[in-house]
């Protein structure tokens, strides 16, 4: 019998080693876990790896001493290497159906093993793991920490814990948990690349640049790591160095739309608009779920004047976030550019319909249904957006204009008096001051006010010309404009509001 029994540890014993490489194995197979990665990405990762942990050598030796013991301790030690094994089994058949993506399925498995052995950390790690893929953020925290009390040196629950903590924008806390883990597992390549990453988004460019450039960093996350060198490169002004790491990145990964479009970011602060296009549409094509790669390719085709092409994108975005506020507002801009006030109404007022206290789209629809000549309805729209925000600029320009049209002229100036304030280098309100005063017969005034529309118009442009980046309302088509000496009827500068 002795035998026998020995034999059936033995068996066992080879049979949780068998099981422990065949988890090792798929453990290399599957993508290591990335700061902002989606959630089942890193969590797989981790799954594998806390199992490992739960049946590990030591544990099984530690069972085959029971059989050194009194019968009543052996009994007692019975029941608990029981318990661990049924833990044990749970938790592997837990990580064979996440793998599956079906987590409604394990996690009553986990809990199960929790039930039988409550101060399992592994089981505490992987239920942490399952509820931060679910999105329960702080019952996930929670879970991280027992695993962290239960065993210290858990790499797993600490590399997950720091992830969730990066995620949540805690960078402080986060480092100090990658830090932990580089302690315990020094040249760790998640960690010390999730060091980097967080250490970028504390702006310490120096640190985090020393962690990406290194090996350890780079083994399995290289595209990744040049994206972020390139964005420390940037961030310092280097717009060369910053295309080096993004066209490496490039060369590793092809379909990379983060880097697109942080190429696209910096081709427009060149004012290079061809160029920014081409990448924003690789962006918004390889990832059409950002609606922000939209957005900024429509407004990219406005400042190159295609307002056909960018009201197409923009009507597509509308059409793939339908419950956007920001898409719509955007088909009414570009609407607008085009000279299709229909179109532009129509939707400013369903992108209000989304968000009613939109102040950017209440301003655009102002001057929308003012340049129709329903000058009353224009006013009150107007003045709703400056009840909401009294200092935004376009309400205010707008509404000025709308009350020199109205030959309102006192009222205009108090109006026009404020917009400068708000935008001192803004040409157009010193032209429309310049008409108030004319009409008012005041002509110092009018004749400042002209000679700074002039000197503001002439900077403008030479600001363009030396290639600063211009602004969506810059570029917008304007109807012709006079400067008689004693103005009959007033022309207005046309603008655009927010620029995507």
């Amino acid at each position: 019998m002795r035998k026998l029994s020995r034999f059936n540890s033995a068996a066992r014993q080879r049979e949780w080693r068998r099981a422990l490489v065949r988890l090792r194995d798929v453990l290399r197979l599957l993508a290591a876990p990335r700061l902002l990665s989606v959630p089942r990405f890193f969590a797989f990762s981790f799954f594998i790896t806390v199992c490992l942990f739960v049946v590990s050598p030591q544990a099984l030796d530690a069972r085959a001493q029971t059989r050194r013991r009194t019968p009543a301790a052996k009994a007692q030690t019975g029941d608990a290497a029981r318990a661990r094994d049924e833990a044990a089994a749970s938790l592997v058949r837990a990580v064979k159906l996440l793998q599956e993506g079906r987590s409604d399925e394990a996690e009553p498995l986990v809990r199960r093993a929790l039930s039988a052995e409550p101060r399992n950390p592994d089981a505490h790690a992987l239920l942490g793991v399952i509820l931060d893929q679910r999105g329960q953020t702080r019952e996930a925290e929670a879970e991280y920490r027992a695993a962290i009390r239960l065993r210290p040196k858990s790499v797993p629950a600490r590399a997950n814990l720091g992830v969730l903590l990066a995620r949540e924008g805690r960078y402080d806390e986060a480092v100090a948990a990658f830090r932990a883990v580089l302690a315990d597992a020094p040249g760790h390549p998640q960690a010390t690349f999730n060091l980097g990453v967080a250490l970028f988004n504390l702006r310490r460019y120096e640190e985090a640049a020393s962690l990406l450039s290194s090996p350890a960093a780079q083994t399995q996350n290289a595209p990744e790591a040049y994206y972020y060198l390139g964005l420390i490169a940037s961030a310092r002004g280097r717009a060369e160095e910053a295309a080096e790491f993004w066209q490496r990145a490039l060369s590793l990964r092809e379909n990379y739309p983060e880097v697109n479009f942080a190429l696209a970011e910096e081709l427009r602060r060149q004012r290079r608009y061809e160029g920014a296009a081409e990448f924003y549409e690789r962006a918004a094509r390889e990832d059409p779920s950002k609606l922000v790669y939209h957005v900024r390719l429509g407004g990219v085709l406005m400042l190159l004047s295609r307002y056909d092409r960018a009201l197409e994108v923009f009507r597509g975005a509308a059409e793939r976030f339908p419950q956007s506020a920001e898409a719509e507002y955007f088909v009414g801009v570009a609407a607008r550019g085009r000279g299709d006030y229909d179109a532009s109404e129509a939707a400013l007022r369903k992108s209000l319909a989304l968000k009613a206290d939109n102040v950017d789209a209440l301003a655009q629809l102002g001057f929308v249904v003012g340049e129709r000549g329903r000058d009353e309805e224009a006013e009150q729209i107007l003045r709703r957006a400056l009840a909401l925000d009294a200092r935004h600029f376009y309400a205010n320009y707008d509404l000025g204009r709308l009350l020199v049209r109205g030959r309102r002229y006192e009222e205009a100036i108090r109006v026009l008096e404020g917009a400068s304030r708000i935008r001192e280098r803004d040409a157009g309100v010193h032209y429309q001051l310049f008409i108030a005063y004319s009409r008012l017969k005041q002509t110092a005034d009018a004749e400042r006010e002209l000679a700074l529309f002039k000197r503001l118009d002439e900077e403008r442009r030479a600001r363009r010309g030396a290639g600063e980046e211009e602004n969506i309302e810059d570029t917008l088509p304007t109807p012709p404009t006079q400067m008689p000496a004693a103005p009959s009827e007033p022309e207005s500068l046309r603008r655009d509001g927010a620029v995507p």
